[in-house]
C-alpha cells in the first residue's frame, strides 16, 4: 500500500511539472500569428491584431470618454483588493494602464501573470510596459484551459463579454478552481443599466451590432456561471448606473457550504 501509494504521488508531481512545463513553453512568443477562436475573428477581425487599434484603446482619453469617466473609479475599487507581494494571474490583455495599476500594487516582490489567447496583444502589452516591471511575465494560453497552479488572486477584467456562453461557463470555473484557499476572484465587466437609465436603449442596440455576447451579462449574474455557485462568496458592486460591475469571489468556509 505505501508503494502504490508513493506511485500515485509521484505520477501527480510528474503531471505537475509537466503542466507547469506547457505553461512555461507558452510564454510570449514574439509571433503575432497564433490562431484565435473562430467568433473572435468573426466578431473581432482587425481589433485584436492590429497594433493602432491597441494604441488608440489604450489612450487615457479615449478609455475615459467610452466608459464616461467612471474606468479609473472601477480600477481604484478593486485594487484595493490586491495584497502587494502576492501571486495574481489576469484572464486577458486589457486596454490602457490597468495592467500598470495592478503590477505597481503587486510589486516587485510579488507576481503578476498574464495570460490571453492572442499573441498580437500580449506583445504590444509587452511592449508597452518594457523592463520596468520585472515581476510581470506574459503567457500566450486560453483561460479556459485548467490552470497548472493556484494564484492569491485571480482577475478576469473586461473579458466575460467577449465570450459565448460555453466559453463564459469555462473561464469562470477555471478561474474558481484555480485560486488559493483564502484567494479571490475579481470580475469586472459591463452590466444591465437599470432601468431607467439614459443610455440603456443605446448601448442595447450598440451590443447587439458589435458585441453580440455583452447582453447575456445583462440576463444572468456572473454567479450563474459557476458550476458550484453556493461554494463561494459573491459580492457585487454597480458602476455608472448598473452598466458596468464588480464582483468580488471568495470561497466559502466549510462550516458555510451547503452540502
Amino acid at each position: 500500500m505505501i508503494k502504490l501509494i508513493s506511485e500515485v504521488e509521484a505520477e501527480q508531481e510528474k503531471i505537475q511539472e509537466q503542466m507547469v512545463n506547457d505553461y512555461q513553453d507558452k510564454r510570449l512568443i514574439k509571433s503575432k500569428d497564433f490562431p484565435q477562436p473562430i467568433y473572435h475573428t468573426a466578431i473581432y477581425p482587425n481589433l485584436y491584431k492590429e497594433e493602432k487599434w491597441f494604441r488608440f484603446f489604450s489612450s487615457k482619453l479615449v478609455n475615459n470618454i467610452l466608459s464616461l469617466f467612471t474606468r479609473e473609479r472601477i480600477i481604484n475599487s478593486f485594487i484595493e483588493e490586491i495584497y502587494p507581494r502576492s501571486k495574481v494571474l489576469q484572464m486577458g490583455v486589457s486596454f490602457g494602464d490597468e495592467l500598470e495599476a495592478v503590477a505597481d500594487q503587486v510589486g516587485l516582490k510579488g507576481r503578476f501573470d498574464v495570460i490571453d489567447i492572442n499573441g498580437a496583444q500580449l506583445t504590444y502589452a509587452s511592449e508597452a510596459l518594457g523592463d520596468s516591471y520585472p515581476q510581470v511575465k506574459f503567457y500566450h494560453y486560453d483561460a479556459e484551459d485548467p490552470l497548472p497552479e493556484k494564484y492569491d488572486t485571480i482577475i478576469c477584467y473586461m473579458l466575460l463579454h467577449e465570450l459565448p456562453i460555453a466559453s463564459k461557463i469555462n473561464v469562470v470555473n477555471n478561474a474558481l478552481n484555480s485560486i488559493e484557499e483564502n484567494g479571490k476572484v475579481i470580475f469586472v465587466d459591463y452590466g444591465r443599466p437599470n432601468a431607467l437609465h439614459p443610455l440603456a436603449y443605446v448601448v442595447r442596440m450598440f451590443n447587439r451590432l458589435y458585441q453580440p455576447f455583452a447582453e447575456k451579462l445583462w440576463d444572468r449574474e456572473i454567479a450563474s456561471y459557476a458550476d458550484r455557485d453556493l461554494d463561494f462568496n459573491w459580492k457585487k458592486q454597480s458602476f455608472l448606473g448598473g452598466m458596468y460591475q464588480k464582483v468580488i469571489v471568495t470561497r466559502k468556509g466549510k462550516d458555510q457550504i451547503l452540502y
